[in-house]
């Protein structure tokens, strides 16, 4: 089932669309796939571009805020993880920042890296990731046809994408993604 709206909508992913293969870096340098660690998945927030840092901001203080409203009287989760009512587990989920840069040099990436973990607070370094391999299949995976826009992705446990949303945040489209539909 594909429905897609207009800049700022979500849409159900097609079936088989995954993120599970697709190679990352992690601040530290290290190579890495997404694995949710969770049988929620994961949301993922994308961004192909420069101009795309402001929504992808927007984003991740989005996610934080609505993470601590709905703490309710419980300590709040970790940062970039979301408390959400399921019945399969007590966890919160996993919320993954991606930078989506492409092919580069080595000296290019190194400093890409460097740069993206002096601007990053400590505790969410581990939920931030660069990929400067298949950028196009990032591109098709995110439905990506506005560079100055943030995606994100709601991944099942397998990492195939369960739910899509381009543009900036809103709670109608957070709602959507934290209850699409996603096998666990």
């Amino acid at each position: 089932m594909a429905c897609a709206f207009a800049c700022g909508a979500w849409a159900w992913a097609e079936s088989g669309a995954t993120v599970a293969a697709l190679p990352l870096t992690a601040l530290d340098g290290d190579e890495v796939t997404i694995e949710p660690h969770s049988v929620l998945g994961a949301l993922l927030i994308v961004g192909f571009s420069q101009e795309s840092g402001e929504q992808t901001r927007a984003w991740g203080n989005h996610v934080s805020e609505w993470a601590d409203e709905h703490a309710g009287d419980e300590a709040p989760p970790p940062p970039m993880h979301l408390p959400i009512q399921s019945s399969s587990t007590e966890d919160p989920l996993p919320v993954f920042s991606i930078v989506v840069i492409g092919e580069t040099s080595r000296f290019m990436r190194g400093m890409f890296r460097r740069m993206m973990k002096g601007v990053m607070p400590t505790e969410v370094e581990g939920s931030f990731f660069l990929a400067y391999e298949r950028a196009d299949a990032w591109r098709e995976v995110a439905a990506m046809d506005d560079e100055a826009a943030a995606y994100v992705l709601r991944i099942d446990p397998q990492g195939r994408i369960c739910g899509r949303h381009a543009g900036p945040p809103s709670d109608e489209a957070l709602a959507g993604l934290l209850h699409a539909p996603c096998s666990s």
